[in-house]
Order: structure tokens, then sequence, then C-alpha cells
């Protein structure tokens, strides 16, 4: 008899939000693709990417104490978690906000509202794309 699939073959997902509403949609959607973990602050987030060590982590910018730049930062500069990619969300619009990610060291930076189909379809293709380099070698 084959065992039921319970989820362990699909990615893990870290998603890191202090909006319990906007954490909890963003985890119903998407839990039909990824194993997701959840994390209502910075901290929080950094103890379970270390501890779970998941595929990919999707960090909102705008928290309380600890916020998404300095988690993002945090997550790079420790050896254990620096190769999980890292997608943030933010509700602010301004126009240096890519080179301020790409300088805290994510991946992708996307705006909210972010529409569940184009968070999954990007989670989807960093991780495509992290698996890539991983085949070839290249540093991440």
């Amino acid at each position: 008899m084959v065992p039921k699939d319970r989820g362990w073959s699909r990615p893990s997902l870290l998603l890191v939000d202090d909006c319990a509403c906007e954490r909890d949609l963003y985890e119903l959607i998407l839990e039909t693709e990824f194993r997701v973990l959840t994390a209502a602050r910075g901290d929080e987030c950094c103890e379970v990417a270390t501890l779970s060590r998941p595929d990919a982590i999707v960090l909102d910018v705008m928290m309380p104490g600890m916020d998404g730049w300095e988690t993002c930062r945090h997550i790079k500069d420790d050896a254990r978690t620096a190769g999980i990619p890292v997608i943030l969300l933010t509700g602010a619009d301004d126009g240096d906000l890519s080179a301020r990610a790409e300088a805290a060291g994510a991946e992708v930076l996307l705006t909210k509202p972010c529409p569940a189909d184009r968070l999954s379809e990007t989670i989807r293709r960093t991780l495509a794309e992290r698996r890539a380099k991983a085949v070839w070698g290249i540093k991440h």
C-alpha cells in the first residue's frame, strides 16, 4: 500500500506578515502548492527559518520591531539560511525600493496588494531559478 501524500514532497514556504488577515489569506491559497509555515514577526521568521530551512521565504517589509529589510539582511548574513530565496512584499510604492531589496539580498520585490496567482508564480519561478543555479554550480 502506498502511503497517502501528506504534502511532504511539496516545497516548503515560510510566510511572514504581521497582519493576520493577509497572512491567513495567502496561507489558505498557497497551501495547495506548498507546505506553508508562518510567522508574524521578523525575529520569529529568523528562528523558524533557522530551524526549518524552508525552500523559500515570503516576507512583508513593513512590520513592527524587526522590519522586512532587517529580517532579510539577517537571513542572508546567517550561513545556515543565506541560500534561502527571499521574496519581499511591500505596500509602499517608491521607485528605489528595488535597489534596496537587492541590497538586502532579496530575489524579488512585489507590491501589495499582490494577487495570489502572481505570488504563486513568482515563488515557483524563484525556486526553479534556484534549482537551475544549483545544477550549474552558480553561487546564489
